[in-house]
This record gives structure tokens, C-alpha cells and sequence, in this order.
């Protein structure tokens, strides 16, 4: 309390001058309607911005939740739809069986690191076998392929990246269905290659390419990329530089593939072509 009233002592001047101060400016607003009309609005437009102001921040704490609501969201409708695309396919073919399951479901998760500056870059995801994942499965956004599950813990998921020198998936010219190998040269992690496609195949700059559906992996029709140039290195074949869909700088909620008939193809594949 003495140091309040050491305080007001030795700055009584300049309380008495800001009193005063307000004093005046409140008396010029109250009997001056021009001066009143002009602090309300001056007064309006700066409680307006400052609430605006609030607001805006307020929203940027929000978008962490509003990303992983829609992102639930957006793995729902998925596995929605693919439900009822099973349902439509069986209907159609008039064989509807009441306790089948759709070829695919979908997993949501998060990437929590990653590498884009190497030859064998690496994305780790927030989700492991807990929660459903396996290796080989399929990892997507909405935007196209990421790459397959290599390794997982409970909690944990590493995933082999298009982006990746070991990275190999079958992919083919959506506009003809022409497929050949997707492989990164090590270089620049926006563009990869595809290669064996036969050297009389029409494909021009813009074409989409997509997983072929030959994998048990990937399901057919996911888009990878878009053609950026056509090389004729040799006789027989093309040389495809793919400008990829996905931009691996940017990636933060992810999708994983779960093919339910894959053990099932598997053993039979054994089975029969064994060698």
C-alpha cells in the first residue's frame, strides 16, 4: 500500500494531466454531436477490428480439431461409400449376400515424420497394429497414392514413400489402360518415372495415371500423377516423367488401405502358381 501511494505521489502530475484529459474529451463528446458521431464511429471501427481480431485467432486454435474432425469424417464416408458400391455391384449381379464384406475399408491416420531430402525417404504414421494396421497396406490421401506400410509396432507405422529408390507400384495411362512400372529416380521428390510402356502408345503431357489394380495392394483407379513430358529413349519403350498428385512436403492426415480379400488371393496364388 505504500508503494501505491509512494507511486501516486511522484507521478500525481501526470494522473492529475490524464484526468484532466479525460475529463475534457468527455465533456467535448457530450454536448458536441459532431464530435460524438465521429468517436462512435472511430470507436465502432476499433471494437470491431479487435473483435474480428479475436475471432480470427480463436479459429486458427480451432483448425487443428476442425482438420482431424473432417478427416474422421472424410474415412467414414469412405468406407460408406464403399459399402455401398459392394451393395450396388452384388445387386446388380443379383447375388446380394447378407454377412459379405466389402473388398476394401479405411483407416485414418496421421503422419508424425518424415524425410523428402533422401534416396530412401521414410513417413512415419500415429497408428500401428492396435489399431488395424498391417504390412503391405495401401497409404493414400485425398489427393492419390503415398506409398505401402513397410514395418509397425502397436502404435506406430513406417511407410515406404512413392518417393523412395525401392518404391516400385504398377501404374498405367488412365486414358487407355496401359500400364508399366512407377519408379523414383532419387531426384526431385515432386516427379517420379514410368516406365515399360510400349514406344507406339499415344500419351501426351496432362494424361492421368493411375494404379494399374494389378497388386494386391493398391486398388485400381487411385490417382498417382499426371504426365509431364515423354521420352523415346529406346526402340521398345517410354520413358514417363510423372508429375506426382501427392505433395510429400505437405502431407498431414493420411488414409490406409485395408484389402479384405488379400489373404485369401495369397494363398490361393501359392497354392496354384508356386514355382
Amino acid at each position: 500500500m505504500k508503494e501505491i501511494i509512494k507511486l501516486i505521489l511522484k507521478y500525481h502530475f501526470t494522473i492529475i494531466f490524464i484526468l484532466l484529459e479525460i475529463v475534457s474529451f468527455s465533456l467535448i463528446i457530450r454536448h458536441n454531436e459532431y464530435q460524438r458521431a465521429i468517436f462512435s464511429e472511430s470507436a465502432s471501427t476499433l471494437f470491431g477490428n479487435i473483435s474480428l481480431t479475436i475471432t480470427s485467432i480463436k479459429d486458427y486454435f480451432r483448425l487443428k480439431e476442425m482438420n482431424e474432425s473432417l478427416a474422421n469424417e472424410n474415412i467414414l464416408l469412405k468406407n460408406r461409400l464403399e459399402k455401398y458400391e459392394f451393395l450396388r455391384d452384388t445387386i446388380i449381379h443379383g447375388t446380394v449376400v447378407q454377412d459379405s464384406i466389402p473388398v476394401y475399408e479405411y483407416i485414418g491416420a496421421k503422419q508424425v515424420n518424415a524425410t523428402y531430402n533422401r534416396t530412401k525417404n521414410y513417413i512415419t504414421l500415429n497408428q500401428g497394429r492396435k489399431n488395424g494396421l498391417q504390412k503391405e497396406m495401401a497409404v493414400c490421401t485425398p489427393e492419390g497414392i503415398v506409398g505401402l506400410i513397410q514395418d509397425l509396432s502397436d502404435h506406430f507405422a513406417v511407410v515406404i514413400p512413392l518417393i523412395n529408390v525401392d518404391s516400385r507400384i504398377s501404374a498405367k495411362i488412365k486414358k487407355n489402360n496401359y500400364y508399366g512400372s512407377l519408379q523414383w529416380d532419387g531426384n526431385d521428390y515432386a516427379y517420379s518415372y514410368l516406365n515399360d510402356i510400349p514406344y507406339h502408345v499415344e500419351v501426351n503431357a496432362g494424361d492421368t495415371i493411375v494404379t494399374s489394380g494389378l497388386s494386391k495392394i493398391f486398388p485400381e483407379g487411385i490417382v498417382v500423377g499426371y504426365v509431364e513430358s515423354v521420352d523415346k529413349e529406346t526402340a521398345n519403350f517410354l520413358k514417363i516423367k510423372v508429375k506426382l498428385a501427392v505433395d510429400f512436403k505437405r502431407i498431414n492426415h493420411v488414409y490406409v488401405i485395408l484389402n479384405n480379400k488379400k489373404n485369401e488371393q495369397t494363398s490361393l496364388e501359392a497354392i496354384n502358381y508356386h514355382e
